[in-house]
């Protein structure tokens, strides 16, 4: 048996196309289509924006770092559908 602990936040103030998740290690973008193409560009463009958002940085400097940081992984092959998600690790921001 999984048991696994699942917390929801709603922001109010921010307008998100898509979830995004948390985890202690990790953060998590996401994109569906079903085209893989369209899915893993729709994640990746979210990963972008999230560090553009919420760690201020330009998009060429997100872009960058996306591309050498971050983990792009398929979630589903299911139903036509096609799930990508992007992994970005906490680890590679200094904490002030």
């Amino acid at each position: 048996t999984l048991q696994v602990k699942l917390q929801i936040i709603v922001h109010k103030s921010k307008k998100l196309c898509w979830p995004r998740a948390e985890t202690p290690s990790h953060i998590i973008t996401m994109g569906c289509d079903r085209d893989l193409n369209a899915a893993t560009h729709m994640a990746v463009r979210e990963m972008i924006r999230y560090l553009m958002d919420e760690k201020k940085l330009s998009q060429a400097d997100a872009y960058m770092l996306t591309s050498v940081a971050a983990d792009v992984n398929i979630t589903q092959l299911v139903d036509g559908n096609v799930g990508v998600h992007v992994m970005l690790p906490k680890s590679i921001f200094v904490k002030k």
